[in-house]
C-alpha cells in the first residue's frame, strides 16, 4: 500500500476557514511540534475564536478515558495534515465536543486545536483537570504525634498541616484499621535505626470519605539531635479500588452464571444428544439424536479441541471436569467458552451419561484480564506498579524454586523536575515511558521493571550470583538509559539517573530491608553527583 500523502496547505487553509466561518465560539490554541501549547501568533487571535487559557496541552481538557484518542487524534494529524475525534470535556462532561487539529505551519508556523460543540455555552471556561498529588511526608515523634506535615496533605486528605501538628497520626486512621496500625508501629520500633516498614491502611478524609495510603515508616528514633519517624504516605485508592472491582467482577461473574440462561445439553451413554435448550440448539448447531462431541468440536477452535474432546470422553466414563475453549461463531468471531460436565449415573453407580452446561464467559475473560491489568501495572510507563513490583520481591525472596539470588536496583532520574517545568508534563511523561522502555529492554529476561513514584524506578531481578552481578546488571540499565533520546520543541532530552543497588542470596534478605538498602545506596550515589556538580 502506497503510503498516505498530507492533505494540500490549500485544503488545510479551507478546513481552517470553513471552521471559523460555522463556529465562531469555538475554543482555539496555538500547538507546537512536541504537542504542548505555544503562544497565540498574533494572525490567528484575529480569527476571533476563543482562546484556550490555563492549559499545557489538549490532554488537560478532556476526561481521562479520552486520552489516547486525543494522542491518536494528533498523531493523523501531524502525518496527515488535519484531524478530529469526538471527546468529552472536563468543563461539560455530558455536551458533544469535536476536537479538531489542523496544520497551519505553513501560514503561521504552528498547529491550531480547535474545539466546537453545539452544546457549549458562549460563557463557558475550559478549565483544564488539575494534578492530584498522590504523596505526602509526615514526621512523627517516638509517640506518634505528628511534628511536621507536608502541604499535600490538604488535597489528599483536606486538613491543613498546621491543624495536624500535635496530633496523633492514630486519628487519622480508619477504626476498623487501628489495630494494623498499632502493630505496624510497634513492629517499625524493634528495626534497627535507618530500617523502614510499610503498612497498608485506610484514612478518614475531613469529609468523612476512606482514602487507602501505603504508609512507609523510616526509624530514625536514634538519632541523638531528631529522634523522629518520617512517614511517606503514598494514596494508593486507585490502586485498591482496582483490586477490589477485579473482586467484585469475579463475584458478579459467578453469581451471573447461576442465575442467567445457558447452554444446557444431556447425552446418553453413547455421546448422543437426548435434550437440549433452545440457546444450545442455536449455539451447537445440532438437534437431538445427533453426536454432541461431533457437534461441538466442529465449531471449537483447533487449539483447544484434544481438552475438548478429552473431556468429553472424560464425562461418560463418570469424570467431571470443567473445561474452557475457543468457540467459532459464524459472524461474531470467537467466542470463550465454559463447559461445565457432570456425569449421569443409575443406582449402582453406572454412567448412564452426561449434562453438560455451556456459559459464554467472553467479557468476564477480557475483564478480568483489563482489571488485572490495571491492579498490576503503571498506566502511564507499563511497568509494575509499587504493590506488583513489591510483590515480585516478596515472591522472588520467597519463592520456592531455588535460584542464586535476589537483585534489587533503585533508580531516581536526576533533574527530573526541571524537565516538567520548562517543557511540561506531556514531555515529562513522554520521558518516562522512554526510560520505562529503555529499562525493560535492558533488565534480565527474569527481571521486571516497576515505577514506585514519580520519577523512580526499581528493577528486581532473580537468579543474581552475586554482588557483582547486580552491579553488571545496573551497569547495563544505565547504559540503556545513555542511548535513550527524546526530542522536545527542538531540544534532545537524554534520561539520566542515580542508581542503588542491593543483593540478597537465595533464602535471605526482608523485601523492605532490601528495597531500603537500595534506596539509601541511590541517595548515596545522588548525593555524590551533587557534590560532584558543586
Amino acid at each position: 500500500m502506497a503510503d498516505k500523502q498530507m492533505i494540500r496547505p490549500d485544503d488545510r487553509d479551507a478546513v481552517l476557514t470553513a471552521l471559523v466561518a460555522k463556529y465562531p465560539d469555538a475554543f482555539i490554541a496555538a500547538i507546537g511540534p512536541n504537542g504542548l501549547f505555544v503562544p497565540m501568533p498574533r494572525e490567528v487571535a484575529d480569527l476571533g475564536l476563543r482562546s484556550i487559557d490555563g492549559a499545557s496541552s489538549m490532554l488537560g481538557l478532556v476526561i481521562t478515558d479520552d486520552h489516547r484518542l486525543v494522542i491518536e487524534t494528533w498523531s493523523e494529524a501531524v502525518t496527515d495534515g488535519a484531524a478530529s475525534c469526538a471527546v468529552h470535556l472536563t468543563a461539560a462532561p455530558d455536551s458533544p465536543a469535536r476536537m479538531h487539529f489542523v496544520d497551519v505551519t505553513h501560514r503561521f508556523g504552528v498547529h491550531l486545536g480547535i474545539i466546537i460543540g453545539s452544546g457549549l455555552d458562549a460563557d463557558l471556561t475550559l478549565h483544564p483537570e488539575l494534578v492530584r498529588p498522590r504523596m505526602v511526608t509526615m514526621v512523627k515523634n517516638p509517640t506518634s504525634v505528628v511534628t511536621e506535615v507536608g502541604p499535600e496533605i490538604g488535597p489528599l486528605l483536606g486538613w491543613d498541616p498546621a491543624e495536624l501538628v500535635g496530633q496523633r497520626t492514630l486519628e487519622l486512621v480508619h477504626p476498623d484499621d487501628q489495630q494494623r496500625a498499632i502493630a505496624g508501629w510497634m513492629d517499625m520500633l524493634g528495626t534497627p535505626n535507618g530500617s523502614a516498614r510499610r503498612v497498608r491502611l485506610r484514612h478518614l478524609h475531613r469529609d468523612g470519605h476512606t482514602v487507602w495510603f501505603e504508609v512507609t515508616n523510616h526509624n530514625h528514633l536514634a538519632d541523638p539531635h531528631d529522634p523522629r519517624v518520617v512517614a511517606e504516605m503514598l494514596d494508593i485508592s486507585d490502586e485498591m479500588a482496582a483490586q477490589e472491582a477485579v473482586r467484585a467482577a469475579e463475584q458478579l461473574m459467578r453469581r451471573l452464571t447461576e442465575t442467567i440462561p445457558l447452554a444446557i445439553l444431556q447425552v446418553g451413554h453413547d455421546g448422543r444428544i437426548t435434550f437440549l435448550n433452545e440457546r444450545a440448539a442455536r449455539q451447537v448447531k445440532a438437534q437431538i439424536g445427533g453426536d454432541l462431541a461431533e457437534a461441538l468440536l466442529d465449531l471449537t477452535e483447533p487449539v483447544d479441541r484434544p481438552r475438548v474432546g478429552e473431556a468429553l470422553a472424560g464425562v461418560l466414563t463418570g469424570t467431571d471436569t470443567d473445561v474452557e475453549y475457543g468457540h467459532r461463531e459464524p459472524g461474531a468471531g470467537t467466542r470463550r467458552i465454559r463447559a461445565n460436565l457432570r456425569a449421569l449415573t443409575d443406582g449402582t453407580g453406572a454412567v448412564t451419561g452426561a449434562i453438560i452446561c455451556l456459559a459464554d464467559v467472553t467479557e468476564e475473560v477480557l475483564l478480568r484480564e483489563r482489571l488485572w491489568r490495571q491492579a498490576t501495572f503503571d498506566a502511564l510507563t507499563g511497568c509494575h506498579n509499587r504493590a506488583a513490583t513489591m510483590a515480585a520481591l516478596d515472591d522472588a525472596l520467597g519463592s520456592a524454586d531455588r535460584h542464586a539470588g535476589t537483585a534489587v536496583i533503585f533508580l531516581d532520574l536526576n533533574s527530573f523536575k526541571p524537565v516538567n517545568d520548562r517543557y511540561g508534563h506531556a514531555a515529562g511523561d513522554l520521558l518516562l515511558s522512554q526510560v520505562a522502555t529503555s529499562l525493560r529492554g535492558a533488565v534480565p529476561a527474569a527481571g521486571i521493571v516497576g515505577r514506585v513514584g514519580g520519577d523512580e524506578f526499581v528493577a528486581v531481578c532473580r537468579d543474581v550470583t552475586s554482588r557483582e552481578h547486580a552491579d553488571r546488571i545496573g551497569a547495563d540499565l544505565l547504559a540503556a538509559l545513555s542511548t535513550a533520546r527524546v526530542r522536545v520543541a527542538g531540544a534532545t532530552l537524554v534520561p539520566h539517573a542515580s542508581l542503588g543497588v542491593a543483593w540478597s542470596a537465595y533464602g535471605e534478605g526482608n523485601p523492605d530491608e532490601l528495597m531500603a538498602q537500595a534506596d539509601a545506596a541511590m541517595y548515596a550515589a545522588k548525593r555524590s553527583v551533587f557534590a560532584a556538580v558543586r
